[in-house]
């Protein structure tokens, strides 16, 4: 009982102690909105390539994109001048602030943006936003962005970790101050021996990166976080598709005369004819975009996609992407006649 007392005694000393602390040097106001603060800066180079370069088709995806697609030859093949904004580790919520804060704020239009995407990806605004992700997504978000902070994070927390988002200055600083705590112990000790944070930020990424020390790690890395698009409840088109990014993007190029094509690009990670779920999702998923005056181009069964065309479970290796750049660009033909 005695421990119990000095731990509740200690605990209310540090939350008190915390609460009067840390919002001064973090900046922060309590009662607080729950989820992220994203800065003033949003970042243009989209919106400036476009206004100079004015091509008339845009990709949008992650990596799968950039070593799937090659836009210089889509671009022979489909007679159009083509911009690809692949970025490794994107998802939906990226592309929406990107589509929204730079191709929809240029002076200039393309006629067609195509986001390439895997399975649900487009229907989990959860995806890829939190950690190192934050980061890449804060580039393109204005200060003030209610639907991106509602969606990818608000929406997905329980009340409890709503109301540590709005009356607990530990809980919301927790990410800065082990940031703290980790580059304390990892600056500390090399500048005695001639090695600035420069230096040690080299020698880490030569060791962990360069090295490749676990060959299959970043393999099964990848495989865990595909798992999260599989679940039960993420494959709940329903469910999922008014809590997404998918009708905004919609209404977006809608609204500014853009034609906005979903490319479904295939991945050895699922089959859908063999889960009934992913296969009731994307039957949902072809119905919505054909209702909303989207368009789909769907090869993510398509046989001609073989084993040997894939570099790793969700990539393309050379072979792979000149033949789906050919896909593409006969689905885009079909487009550009009405077919």
């Amino acid at each position: 009982m005695r421990f119990i007392l000095k731990f509740g005694l200690i605990l209310t000393i540090i939350l008190v102690a915390t609460s009067i602390l840390l919002p001064p040097s973090y900046g922060l106001t309590f009662p607080r909105e729950p989820g992220p603060d994203t800065d003033k800066q949003v970042r243009t180079n989209h919106l400036q390539y476009l206004e100079e370069n004015q091509p008339q088709i845009v990709l949008m995806g992650d990596s799968t994109l950039a070593l799937g697609l090659d836009p210089e030859a889509l671009a022979q093949q489909t007679g159009k001048s083509v911009y690809s904004i692949a970025i490794p580790g994107s998802a939906s919520a990226l592309w929406y602030l990107i589509l929204k804060n730079n191709i929809a704020e240029s002076s200039y239009k393309p006629e067609y943006v195509l986001i390439v995407f895997r399975d649900s990806i487009l229907t989990a605004p959860g995806y890829r936003v939190h950690g190192s992700y934050f980061e890449l997504v804060d580039e393109y978000a204005r200060r003030n962005e209610p639907l991106f902070i509602q969606n990818s994070f608000v929406s997905l927390m329980n009340p409890l970790e709503i109301a540590a988002e709005k009356y607990f200055p530990l809980y919301v600083t927790r990410t800065q101050i082990r940031n703290r705590i980790d580059a304390g112990i990892r600056y500390l000790a090399p500048p005695y021996f001639g090695c600035d944070e420069n230096c040690v930020d080299y020698s880490l990424g030569e060791i962990f990166l360069g090295a490749d020390l676990e060959p299959k790690a970043l393999v099964n890395a990848v495989g865990a976080a595909e798992s999260s698009l599989y679940t039960p409840d993420q494959l709940d088109f329903e469910s999922q598709v008014d809590r997404s990014y998918l009708p905004e993007m919609i209404s977006i190029a809608r609204e500014n005369n853009i034609k906005i094509v979903f490319v479904r690009i295939k991945v050895e990670t699922a089959n859908s004819s063999a889960d009934p779920q992913l296969a009731n999702y994307l039957q949902s998923l072809r119905a919505y975009v054909k209702d909303q005056d989207a368009y789909l181009l769907d090869y993510g069964e398509d046989p001609r996609l073989t084993h040997e065309l894939f570099r790793d479970v969700i990539h393309l290796n050379e072979d792979g992407k000149t033949l789906f750049t050919q896909m593409v660009a006969d689905g885009m033909k079909n487009i550009f006649t009405g077919k």
